[in-house]
């Protein structure tokens, strides 16, 4: 039944796909409008939509109401949940990330110049980065994230990344630091 209705969807979505293709429509405003469908019919649009534009998309993948990939050059593992209104820029997700409400994923740290004094910071170049996020990472709500993830770090609200850390860790704080281990608890 789940498949069906992920088909069905997907039918649905082929004028916007099309629209898209032809560049009648800018990615992130598709994006954005399948943000505002509620419920399970949204989450399921929003799935087909993502399988059918990302550069990669994995089975399972879950986006909350309001939440929105602002590429198609993103990739997702499997099982991965966004969660309610959170932004995801130019990023990998592997296996298995799951965020709260509210995060932000930067195309990095330099999306954006300001080192020229002569021109207004609108119009300086940016130098947008591929943020990679390991397998097995939670993001807490409100979380910023503008650099890598290692594979089973855990984020805690409000956060905000800016370099990366060892598998494993527990990061909080503004700027981000390392405040325990995944792997010390095991011990």
């Amino acid at each position: 039944m789940k498949r069906a209705l992920i088909g069905l969807g997907k039918i649905l979505l082929l004028p916007l796909v099309a629209a898209y293709r032809i560049r009648l429509f800018d990615y992130a405003a598709v994006g954005q409008l399948l943000s505002l469908v509620p419920g399970r019919l949204g989450v399921g649009l929003r799935r087909g939509w993502y399988e059918m534009t990302l550069e990669r998309c994995g089975a399972g993948l879950v986006v909350e109401f309001l939440a929105v990939f602002r590429t198609p050059k993103a990739r997702v593992g499997d099982r991965c949940f966004i969660g309610l209104g959170s932004w995801i820029a130019w990023a990998h997700l592997g296996d298995d990330v799951i965020t709260g409400n509210h995060i932000t994923v930067l195309s990095g740290r330099r999306q954006h110049g300001f080192g020229d004094l002569s021109i207004a910071m609108h119009d300086q170049p940016g130098h947008p980065e591929l943020v990679v996020i390991g397998s097995d990472v939670w993001i807490g709500t409100g979380a910023i994230i503008a650099t890598g993830l290692s594979r089973g770090t855990i984020v805690g609200a409000g956060a905000v990344v800016t370099k990366t850390f060892p598998e494993h860790a527990i990061l909080g704080g503004v700027p981000a630091q390392q405040i325990g281990s995944r792997a010390a608890d095991r011990a």
